[in-house]
């Protein structure tokens, strides 16, 4: 199973968000990883958006063989729907969904003083031990505004979608390809929650997580 640690994008320059999306992204994936999402996913919202462009610019044929490896991405991305982090639980009429990307910000008007920089340091160490409670009781009292922002893709919706352009575009029918790729699209959903109420989720002292990022590992052969 392959999970992509991080898509983060800061919206506030800060050293703030820039010091908690340090520890969201470890790259040893034997470390505490607290925003994990889908990189078959995240392959599959690329493909189906590039396929778009090359039906516009009349490249039929690239457009097929882009389809055919966003199906095989979302095909991938189905098998790793229930062992990733990020959960939504609005739009659960659109069926399972895996998290594509994430964007961790902080309200501009936030002043980070020495002493609350001080206490984003034990915030720190706490979570790369995935000692979340701990890591609470460091964060809540300074008042860091964090807002954890998650675009998910619908599984079902753009699995179906995706199959229909392809038919459609066998048929000849670009314009109506196009118009299919679009409404997958137009069917991700961006959800946003509180860093500390994200926080409060996780399983104490990270060990289901750091399980989970344990059984991504490659199977040796």
């Amino acid at each position: 199973m392959n999970i992509r640690k991080t898509l983060l994008a800061l919206t506030s320059i800060t050293v703030v968000s820039l010091s908690l999306v340090a520890v969201a992204v470890e790259k040893n994936a034997s470390e505490h990883a607290f925003i994990r999402l889908s990189e078959d996913g995240a392959k599959a919202a690329r493909t189906v958006s590039l396929a778009r462009v090359a039906i516009f610019d009349g490249q039929t044929q690239e457009a097929k063989d882009l389809l055919d490896q966003a199906k095989t991405a979302l095909d991938a991305a189905a098998k790793d729907v229930d062992k990733l982090a990020i959960k939504t639980s609005k739009h659960n009429d659109l069926g399972p969904m895996v998290p594509i990307d994430a964007r961790l910000s902080v309200i501009d008007a936030y002043t980070l003083t020495p002493e609350k920089k001080a206490e984003i340091g034990k915030v720190n160490e706490h979570l790369r031990k995935g000692e979340t409670k701990k890591a609470l009781e460091v964060l809540r009292p300074i008042d860091v505004q964090l807002t954890l922002t998650s675009m998910f893709m619908p599984l079902n919706p753009t699995t179906k979608a995706v199959e229909q352009a392809k038919t459609l575009l066998a048929d000849h029918q670009y314009y109506e390809a196009n118009l299919a790729l679009k409404k997958a699209e137009d069917s991700w959903v961006i959800d946003s929650q509180g860093f500390v109420d994200y926080l409060e989720k996780l399983p104490e002292s990270g060990k289901q997580t750091a399980n989970a990022a344990s059984s991504n590992q490659p199977e040796k052969k």
